[in-house]
């Protein structure tokens, strides 16, 4: 019991894993029967939520198999015997092979730090290198392969980590990018010790109020121009 309360408290949730159930719940008909992937899942708890709202199949993946033992755990507590649920080990992309989807979730690492290092989190969970951009990149990349073309794409995106720049390469792609959903979030002490350009360096995109910072964060919602997903 001890080992499974250390997996839950490894990958329990946060903030960011909020913004993205709180958007799956106030737009059931985006999930009820398609075919979802969750890019990361850590604990399962997203894709459990779009089990729960009616997804048909549901594809997760984690380059932690501790987080796809917690994953599969957190799921089978709530689909049904009609959902088909795929569970993949490997970094971003990797293990998809040509699969596409109608709705693609993703809370990535991609605080823009090196080494961060949580207390009773893995050293996966929330660098994503100077920029911030060591996986997000590739990922936004992979959308345009694994997106059907009728599809969404979902995924949260700090404002400190360039939003101008994931527009760009949305263009690029062809793809067309809205970020309508913003919160703040609180930085840790030891993550805002980590950050590249300190507290003070990304503008208003970190809020200080004394020995606190709280950052930005939009969700951010990739489509084909054609979709009216």
């Amino acid at each position: 019991m001890a080992e499974a309360d250390n997996i839950k408290d490894i990958f329990a949730p946060t903030e960011y894993t909020a913004m993205i159930n709180l958007f799956l719940s106030q737009n059931k008909h985006k999930v009820i029967n398609k075919h979802v992937c969750e890019i990361g899942t850590g604990n399962g708890i997203i894709a459990a939520n779009t089990a729960i709202l009616g997804a048909a199949r549901i594809t997760v993946s984690d380059l932690e198999k501790a987080a796809l033992s917690a994953a599969r755990s957190c799921i089978n507590e709530v689909k049904d015997a009609t959902q088909s649920i795929e569970y993949l080990h490997g970094t971003l992309w990797e293990p998809y092979d040509n699969q596409v989807f109608d709705l693609i979730l993703a809370n990535l690492p991609h605080f823009p730090g090196e080494n961060v290092m949580l207390s009773g989190r893995l050293p996966t969970w929330s660098s994503g290198g100077a920029d911030g951009r060591k996986f997000l990149d590739p990922f936004i990349e992979g959308i345009a392969r694994h997106l059907k073309r009728t599809g969404l794409a979902v995924f949260t995106h700090n404002c400190f980590v360039d939003l101008s720049e994931t527009h760009a390469k949305m263009e690029t792609l062809g793809l067309t990018m809205t970020t309508d959903y913003e919160t703040l979030v609180f930085i840790p002490p030891v993550k805002a010790a980590a950050l590249t350009h300190g507290v003070s360096g990304y503008g208003s995109n970190i809020l200080n109020v004394g020995d606190y910072s709280f950052g930005h964060v939009r969700l951010a919602m990739a489509s084909w121009p054609e979709s009216s997903f």
